[in-house]
């Protein structure tokens, strides 16, 4: 971290990507969950049943609302995003993932941050076109630049259509 380096970068973004669902995909997803319920409850196990009912009711009302649009910004603080600041000593190192398309999909710009704390320590944060290479710049004079992919449960939420 450079001591007396000041900026301050400040952008909008959609709290995650949001995608429209068809209702061929719901019911999927409702009968994948019931089905798993009425597995587990065959077996024996009613805890994991309610869990997994109550994860899709979860899922499902996530899926339907569109992303709040937070503020994110970079301060000599640290990386915050919508109310939550992450401190620069607590941030190891960093990657800006750019934007691509795909046949399927386009992705967008993030922000990846590697984290010091064990209980969460991939920070996925959405960056546009316009402050990318300005954020980066930042970024290189505060923390470790150290590639990176996109964390595994991103991939995988992404996949299934979150």
């Amino acid at each position: 971290m450079i001591e007396g380096y000041d900026y301050r970068i400040s952008w909008v973004a959609p709290e995650y990507e949001h995608r429209e669902h068809s209702a061929d995909w719901y019911w999927a997803l409702g009968i994948i969950s019931v089905s798993l319920a009425v597995a587990f409850v065959i077996v024996g196990n009613m805890l994991l049943s309610v869990i997994i009912l109550i994860g899709m009711g979860s899922l499902l009302f996530y899926a339907k609302h569109p992303p709040q649009i937070i503020k994110c910004e970079l301060s000599k603080k640290g990386v915050r995003a919508g109310k939550t600041l992450y401190t620069w000593e607590s941030l190891e190192s960093f990657w800006v993932l750019d934007g691509y398309e795909d046949e399927k999909e386009i992705h967008n710009p993030k922000l990846l941050i590697t984290s010091k704390k064990p209980l969460m320590p991939h920070i996925v944060i959405p960056l546009d076109e316009l402050t990318m290479q300005e954020v980066h710049q930042a970024m290189a004079h505060m923390l470790h630049e150290e590639h990176q992919v996109e964390p595994l449960p991103d991939r995988l939420m992404r996949k299934i259509g979150f």
